[in-house]
């Protein structure tokens, strides 16, 4: 028995392994490109298959060419047709193929869980199930939540920003002496609440909260707060 093979499958695993975490971690080229350089780095061309290590080989299986007319087409098309030998070899030439045209495998930030894309997009979350979820909604589900939440505590948030001009505009008043300071308190109060309210109302935020935030409008409703 060549005892060379179960070492070449294990380099192989931890190349395939690696490779992927690479893969995963490679935001700024998930293209066909950008596989196909990684892959390059891992996997050289210099590896030939008589060596016994070229495990990004597929001499499992056999090609047939063949002219079909695809389920509602009309015009036959020339496909290619494998089969396999080895389950685990069709898989990994699935793999490959994908890889050529920008497929390629993604670590879940939820779940843990390996899945697959298929274009350039940035994809962090699967579709499957959240684990331990209570309303049985998907990784991508909550995903998308924790970008909400993340856009909504940036400081460049519109919603913020009109809060963070009308403080300005407050403190400014008081320091000039146009404004009594127990009343800019109360104002103050009244815009961080209506902020935090359009951050979490969609219908507010595009309705009635910026007419709301103006400086009038709050001197108004503080002063009935007194």
């Amino acid at each position: 028995m060549n005892s060379s093979i179960p070492l070449s499958r294990m380099l192989y695993g931890c190349r395939i392994s690696d490779f992927a975490e690479k893969s995963d971690g490679n935001e700024a080229d998930r293209t066909a490109e950008g596989f196909a350089r990684m892959f390059g780095s891992y996997f050289p061309p210099e590896l030939s298959i008589t060596e016994g290590n070229a495990w990004t080989s597929t001499l499992n299986n056999s090609v047939q060419y063949v002219s079909v007319i695809r389920p509602g087409e009309e015009v036959a098309k020339l496909v290619k047709r494998i089969h396999y030998v080895s389950f685990v070899g069709m898989f990994r030439s699935d793999l490959f193929e994908g890889l050529c045209v920008g497929h390629a495998p993604k670590k879940c930030k939820i779940c843990g869980k390996w899945f697959l894309t298929t274009n350039a997009r940035h994809t962090k979350y699967c579709g499957g199930y959240a684990p331990g979820d209570k309303l049985h909604r998907t990784c991508r589900q909550i995903g998308n939540l924790k970008g909400r939440e993340q856009r909504e505590l940036a400081d460049d948030h519109p919603l913020k920003q009109i809060y963070e001009k009308r403080l300005n505009t407050i403190n400014r008043y008081v320091k000039r002496g146009t404004l009594d300071a127990d009343l800019a308190e109360i104002m103050k109060k009244l815009a961080k609440d209506k902020m935090l309210r359009a951050l979490s109302n969609v219908a507010y935020a595009k309705g009635t909260y910026e007419k709301e935030m103006e400086q009038a409008a709050l001197k108004k409703e503080a002063l009935k707060r007194i």
